[in-house]
């Protein structure tokens, strides 16, 4: 439900989100960025299975100069641009990709200590873009690009213009009072395919975590808009 998911990610808890059957149909475990732990990271990376990434509001990502990565490739890439090309996206029009990177207090960045780390430190820079004035330098001073933390820009507007796991996730994260900005990765099964939802719940269920899905924060957002 939507109010016990808003208490978990208060707490520093795990939520799962599912978007909807119509879209991707996959439910991401979801933790508040600045509560992150090289436990929680573990957890996703063997309970999850998918790509672990950290959003940012796409405000916040523009105080930064920081680009989506698909308009990076359509100024630099020498490649024919028809690479580019997502028009066969089956479940969107285009990904919220940006840089990866690495908190330069880190060593490979890849280890769980590392990881955790960078989206500690990420969620610390973020939440303090405003309230310090902080830029592009500043972020290259505690950040390098590449690195092993894929970020993901939140669309400005939320839900008006895109419904993923990188708005549902951030949107709570508000909601939640917390730094706007979430680590998510997605459900996989041992079958090759994405985790259904009926145990991807039956999962949130057994290990204490909530559960909501993206039409009950489709229906939040309405209401308080």
């Amino acid at each position: 439900m939507y109010s016990d998911a808003i208490k978990s990610f208060k707490n520093g808890k795990p939520v799962l989100i599912f978007d909807n059957e119509e879209r991707e149909g996959e439910t991401d475990i979801v933790i508040p960025s600045q509560y992150m732990t090289k436990d929680f990271v573990r957890i996703m990376r063997k309970d999850g299975g998918g790509l672990i990434c950290t959003t940012i509001r796409e405000e916040d990502a523009n105080l930064l100069n920081m680009p989506y990565i698909e308009d990076l490739y359509k100024q630099s890439l020498n490649m024919d641009k028809s690479i580019l090309d997502a028009s066969d996206m089956k479940y969107d029009k285009n990904s919220t990709f940006s840089i990866t990177i690495n908190s330069r207090d880190t060593f490979t960045g890849i280890s769980d200590i590392d990881r955790a780390t960078t989206i500690r430190q990420f969620a610390e820079f973020v939440g303090n873009i405003r309230k310090q004035g902080l830029t592009s330098s500043d972020f290259g001073k505690q950040f390098r690009t590449p690195g092993h933390v894929h970020l993901l820009i939140a669309t400005e507007g939320y839900f008006s213009r895109r419904k993923g796991h990188t708005e549902f996730s951030t949107y709570m994260m508000e909601q939640s009072g917390l730094i706007p900005s979430a680590t998510i990765v997605e459900t996989l099964d041992d079958n090759g395919k994405s985790m259904i939802r009926e145990k991807a719940e039956n999962y949130a269920i057994e290990h204490g975590y909530g559960y909501v899905t993206g039409t009950e924060i489709l229906e939040h957002w309405r209401d308080s808009s």
